[in-house]
């Protein structure tokens, strides 16, 4: 099962990198300024990024087309998905306690 993982990752992985390096070469050649190893990172940056946020937007679930009446009555609680995390809420402060 571990070497399955390994082989998933690796191809995903190898995938990504090879994505990201083309894009590298893209921008070096469109944007000489752009140094080929920054091209690259920034490539693979990004590839890494946009598969992760098209796996959460897959991942959602999607609403029933047709739904009877007694679904309607029965309330389903579901789980709710951020594309972008909340804000933290903020911390409450302590008091100092005072010494008599």
């Amino acid at each position: 099962m571990l070497l399955g993982f390994l082989l998933i990752f690796s191809i995903v992985g190898a995938l990504l990198l090879g994505v990201g390096t083309g894009i590298g070469f893209l921008l070096h050649w469109l944007i000489p300024a752009v140094d080929l190893g920054i091209g690259i990172l920034i490539g693979v940056i990004t590839i890494a990024f946009t598969a992760q946020l098209f796996a959460r937007i897959v991942s959602m679930p999607l609403d029933e087309v047709d739904s009877s009446p007694l679904d309607d009555a029965v309330t389903l609680s579901r789980r709710v998905t951020y594309l972008i995390d909340p804000e933290p809420q903020p911390r409450r402060r302590r008091r100092k306690q005072t010494q008599p």
